[in-house]
């Protein structure tokens, strides 16, 4: 039997640990939506693709679809974030607000655009402020002019757009 393998860039949001040495990973890519993807025996010290599924990564992802999830087949880092903390936060809103495997493409450029311009040491308050917008925006939480709002109004705009989420 002979399967498609899918190549898409994505990003890594996170990782959980399964078996002696699986993961299973949640993966927003840009031709496929937020997927969750296994890679087998990626745990273990010889694995290839161990660098490139690292948390906020963004990876040129190889996949296969199995019955549950996607199975990763191989995988290339495109770059890894130097400050993870900057962008830990809004990522993780992210994958709480994505439910299923939608394609959205202008999420993921937005996504993948805040990464590379993430700042590398201090702390830009502003920067996450816009990111978590983009985010919003990009899923119907947000209205374009919210985008272009002063920092005070845009918090405002935001919260009121993450309580339409119902995930306060």
């Amino acid at each position: 039997m002979s399967y498609h393998i899918y190549t898409t860039p994505g990003v890594v949001l996170s990782a959980r640990s399964v078996r002696e040495a699986d993961r299973i990973y949640s993966i927003l890519t840009r031709d496929l939506g937020l997927i969750q993807a296994t890679a087998i025996g990626v745990r273990k010290g010889e694995s290839k693709h161990r660098g490139s599924l690292e948390p906020f990564t963004i990876s040129s992802i190889s996949l296969v679809r199995g019955k549950e999830y996607w199975r990763i087949t191989s995988a290339e880092s495109l770059r890894s974030v130097p400050n993870k903390e900057e962008i830990a936060r809004p990522l993780a809103l992210l994958e709480k607000l994505v439910q299923g495997e939608a394609h959205n493409p202008e999420l993921y450029n937005a996504v993948e655009s805040a990464i590379w311009s993430t700042p590398s040491v201090d702390h830009d308050e502003m920067w996450e402020i816009g990111f978590v917008a983009q985010i919003l925006f990009h899923l119907g939480y947000l209205k374009e002019a919210d985008l272009s709002l002063e920092k005070k109004d845009l918090i405002t705009a935001i919260n009121e757009g993450l309580r339409e989420s119902h995930l306060n």
